[in-house]
């Protein structure tokens, strides 16, 4: 799969996932913040280098806790960041066809699930999995994000994804928040490099690559328009199916 390629390769991760951190740790923050129990059951999907973990694990004592990852580099990173902790199983795993049994009392995810092709159904899937009190609690990109980008390409399909809008998630039965955080880049080079160093720049499927000569008009466009990125972050939560 490509995806799970992109990210096994992406060894720059760390260093150039600013944003990604950021929302990690917000998110984090909104899970400590839930009625858990004290030895609560947690799968967490697409861990990455283990962000997300690292703001709940020590806070979460008693808890058993899965990460999971469809791409093995990025696993095996969570594994070295976590390593002489037997409170945590690790496990490569597709969030969309996940192979761990429930019940879990939470279920959560920080911007991964923007890769997954039927999040309907995969919502659905998860929220089958949660306790009769679980939560499933994930962060996204949403419809709006890397705007500037897109505009750049004009007539153009740009790579990026369609991300969801907000309503297109509510109607998966989540009850949903949005937040815009931008992050200035010192040209479209640097933006790229940056989309490639954490993994994220696999195209759409039905992505035709520009010609270089058309491909520098977009970056003096975007570049024009002060090569600023946009992320949409919808944080999403539901409870267990009705």
């Amino acid at each position: 799969m490509l995806i799970a390629s992109a990210f096994h390769r992406a060894d720059g991760y760390d260093r150039h996932a600013a944003v990604q951190r950021k929302v990690a740790d917000q998110l984090a923050a909104r899970i400590l913040a839930l009625d858990l129990p004290p030895d609560a059951r947690v799968l967490e999907l697409g861990c990455g280098t283990g962000f997300l973990g690292a703001g709940l694990v020590g806070h979460l004592p008693h808890a058993h806790y899965w990460m999971t990852d469809i791409a093995p580099g990025m696993l095996d990173r969570a594994r070295q960041r976590f390593a002489g902790r037997d409170d945590i199983a690790f496990a490569v795993m597709d969030a969309a066809d996940p192979t761990i049994d429930g019940p879990f009392d939470l279920i959560c995810s920080s911007l991964a699930m923007q890769w997954i092709d039927d999040l309907p159904g995969t919502v659905a899937r998860l929220r089958g999995l949660l306790s009769p009190h679980g939560q499933l609690i994930f962060t996204t990109l949403a419809a709006g994000s890397f705007a500037e980008w897109r505009a750049a390409y004009g007539a153009a399909t740009p790579g990026t994804p369609d991300y969801p809008e907000a309503d297109a998630l509510r109607a998966c039965g989540l009850e949903v928040s949005v937040e815009t955080i931008a992050r200035n880049h010192a040209s479209a080079r640097d933006f790229l490099a940056a989309l490639k160093a954490i993994g994220a720049n696999t195209p759409r499927p039905d992505y035709h690559p520009l010609a270089p000569a058309r491909l520098r008009e977009v970056m003096t466009r975007f570049e024009a328009d002060g090569a600023k990125a946009r992320y949409v972050v919808a944080t999403c939560i539901a409870g267990p199916l009705p």
